[in-house]
């Protein structure tokens, strides 16, 4: 899983792979000559935009879209949901070390099998596999640091949500998972109003009734509803039958 150790025969730095990447296209002979001229005029900007395109999330996506205040409520969950993105990308770097070894033994079995040959067109296909190849491995490398900077980012936010959560909430994903579900119940209902299907209204009641009357149950009623509105307690209140805590 050492992507920083390079077989010297199938390394590439970035200015012979832009070389490769379009010499490829032009041996290929796919276009027409003023559909290539177009594409060299695009050669420094399609060198810049293979560095700078984005192949995973943005630090915005992960904290806005993934982590969204509706569904992940408390630092909890948000905290336990960043452990599962982490777990998966690490999962996923891992899959991928393999192939990349694999890979570079593919181009090594081709150059030694190549080496045999007699027959041009035979060797011609198989220097065309290594080229493809090799230009996986580029993409193979762009993947796997662009995994190293989520892993990064999933660890910062843990970081930050730890320090908001009690040392049972740290300790077993269950511990959180009671309050967090019923407040992000709460918080679909709010957004969904009567504007869901019936079967989606109906299931999300379920959710929210069986979170409602466990949180009850447990004497956690207080915690869950406190951080919403008056009037939004009153109506949880009513629905429930949950008196007003007494003031002291």
């Amino acid at each position: 899983m050492k992507f920083f150790q390079k077989e010297n025969e199938v390394k590439l730095n970035k200015a012979e792979y832009d070389e490769n990447a379009f010499s490829i296209v032009q041996k290929a002979d796919i276009l027409t000559l003023k559909d290539f001229e177009t594409l060299q005029s695009l050669i420094p900007e399609l060198k810049e935009t293979f560095v700078k395109s984005q192949v995973f999330r943005t630090r915005t996506e992960m904290e806005v879209s993934v982590l969204n205040a509706v569904k992940f409520p408390t630092s909890a969950s948000k905290y336990w949901q960043s452990v599962r993105e982490q777990n998966v990308m690490f999962q996923e770097l891992v899959i991928l070390s393999y192939e990349y070894r694999k890979n570079l033994v593919e181009i090594k079995i081709l150059k030694r099998d190549m080496e045999k040959m007699t027959d041009n067109l035979k060797k011609e296909l198989k220097q065309i596999e290594i080229e493809k190849k090799t230009f996986i491995l580029r993409h193979q490398e762009k993947t796997a640091k662009d995994r190293i900077r989520e892993l990064k980012m999933w660890s910062e936010i843990k970081e930050r949500e730890a320090q908001n959560m009690s040392n049972e909430e740290l300790s077993d994903v269950d511990n959180h998972q009671l309050v967090s579900y019923t407040r992000r119940w709460i918080n679909q209902s709010i957004e969904m109003g009567m504007n869901g299907s019936i079967a989606e209204r109906q299931n999300l009641l379920g959710q929210l009734r069986s979170g409602i009357i466990t949180c009850i149950e447990r004497g956690i009623i207080e915690n869950v509803i406190s951080v919403y509105a008056n009037h939004i307690q009153k109506k949880i209140r009513e629905e429930y039958g949950i008196p007003k805590p007494k003031s002291h």
